[in-house]
C-alpha cells in the first residue's frame, strides 16, 4: 500500500496496519513540513478505502487506479472527498468581504463542513475531509470541529494536515491519531527528480542537497534553475538566429565553467523531451550536447565550446 507516496516508511506502516486490521480512527493529523507527501498520503489513503476493485479488507494492496472511485479522487470529482481549504472558504463566501481571509473560519466548519459529515455517502464507502492547513483555524472553529470529533459518523474520516504540534489544540490532539512525516532524504529527492523531471543525477543531486527534505521546495529550486538556462532551448530551437544573437547568447552564459555546465545539462533535460517524440530529429543533437559538456569537464574553454553547441542547435532544428 501508498507505492506512490516517496520515503515515509513510519507512516505508511501505520496506516497499512490500520488499514489491513480494518481498525482505522475516525480523526488523524498528518504532521509535518511541507513537501512531505501529507496530501499525497490522504488522497491515496481515500483511494485505498473507495476502491471498488482492490477490496483493502481481502488484500494487501492499494487502489486499482482505474476504476470509477480512483479516477474521480485523482481528478478531484469524487462527491465523498471535500477539501476544507481557503479556496473552499472562499466559493462559499456570500460577501466579497468574506474572501481571502487568512484563517479558517467557524463558517466554513459549521455551515459547508458538518452538514456534509452526517449525510450519507453518495458514491463511496468512506466520506473524507482534509483540512488544510489545519494550523490556519480560527480558536472557534476548531471548537466547532471539535463536537464533530466527539461524535464522528460512522465510515467517515477527517484529516487534518499540519506543520506543527503546538498550532493545534489539545483538545483536537487527543481525539485524532497523529501521523508525523519526517523530512525526506536527499537520495529520495534526486531519483524523484531524475524519473518525474528527466533531470541529470548530478542536477538532482545538488537540488536535493537544498531542497531540506521536501519535493515542494525541490520543484521551487528546480524551476528558478530552469528558468535562467531553459529559454536557451527555446530560443535556439524557435527560429534560425543571426550568427551575433548566437554568440551573444554564448557569451551570457560562458562566464564560468560552472555556469556553462550547468547550462549544458538544463539545456540537455530539455532535448530529451523532444527526443521522446522525435528520436530521428535531436539524435544528433544529444550526442553534440553530451561531447560538449565532457568537452567542459576536461578544461576546453567555454566560449568556445558554446559558440559551437549553439551555432549547431540553431542549424539542426531550422
Amino acid at each position: 500500500m501508498f507505492e506512490k507516496i516517496i520515503g515515509q516508511n513510519k507512516a505508511k506502516k501505520i496506516l497499512s496496519e490500520q488499514i489491513k486490521n480494518n481498525k482505522i480512527p475516525h480523526a488523524y493529523i498528518f504532521m509535518g513540513e511541507e513537501g512531505t507527501g501529507k496530501m499525497l498520503t490522504a488522497i491515496e489513503f481515500a483511494k485505498i478505502l473507495n476502491c471498488t476493485i482492490n477490496d483493502y479488507t481481502k488484500m494487501d494492496a492499494g487502489p486499482c487506479n482505474h476504476c470509477l472511485s480512483c479516477e474521480h479522487i485523482d481528478k478531484g470529482s469524487f462527491p465523498d472527498l471535500h477539501m476544507i481549504n481557503f479556496e473552499k472558504q472562499d466559493e462559499i463566501a456570500e460577501k466579497e468581504s468574506e474572501k481571502g481571509k487568512t484563517k479558517l473560519g467557524i463558517k466554513l466548519i459549521r455551515e459547508y463542513m458538518q452538514p456534509k459529515v452526517y449525510i450519507k455517502a453518495t458514491d463511496g464507502k468512506w466520506k473524507f475531509f482534509i483540512i488544510e492547513p489545519a494550523e490556519k483555524m480560527t480558536i472557534e472553529a476548531f471548537n466547532c470541529l471539535l463536537k464533530t470529533l466527539e461524535e464522528p459518523p460512522d465510515n467517515t474520516i477527517i484529516i487534518l494536515i499540519a506543520k506543527h504540534k503546538e498550532t493545534i489544540p489539545v483538545t483536537i490532539l487527543s481525539r485524532s491519531q497523529t501521523v508525523f512525516f519526517q523530512p525526506l532524504h536527499m537520495e529520495e529527492i534526486s531519483k524523484y527528480l531524475q524519473d518525474k523531471h528527466f533531470l541529470s543525477q548530478e542536477n538532482a543531486d545538488k537540488i536535493a542537497e537544498l531542497a531540506d527534505g521536501s519535493i515542494e521546495k525541490a520543484e521551487q529550486l528546480m524551476l528558478n534553475t530552469q528558468n535562467e538556462y531553459s529559454t536557451l532551448w527555446t530560443e535556439l530551437t524557435s527560429k534560425k538566429l543571426a550568427l551575433a544573437d548566437i554568440l551573444m547568447k554564448s557569451k551570457l552564459v560562458a562566464k564560468d565553467r560552472d555556469s556553462a555546465i550547468e547550462a549544458v545539462s538544463i539545456i540537455s533535460e530539455n532535448a530529451i523531451k523532444f527526443f521522446r517524440q522525435n528520436p530521428g530529429k535531436y539524435a544528433g543533437i544529444i550526442e553534440r550536447l553530451s561531447e560538449s559538456k565532457k568537452f567542459l569537464e576536461q578544461n576546453a574553454n567555454p566560449t568556445n565550446v558554446l559558440d559551437n553547441l549553439f551555432i549547431y542547435i540553431n542549424s539542426k532544428t531550422k
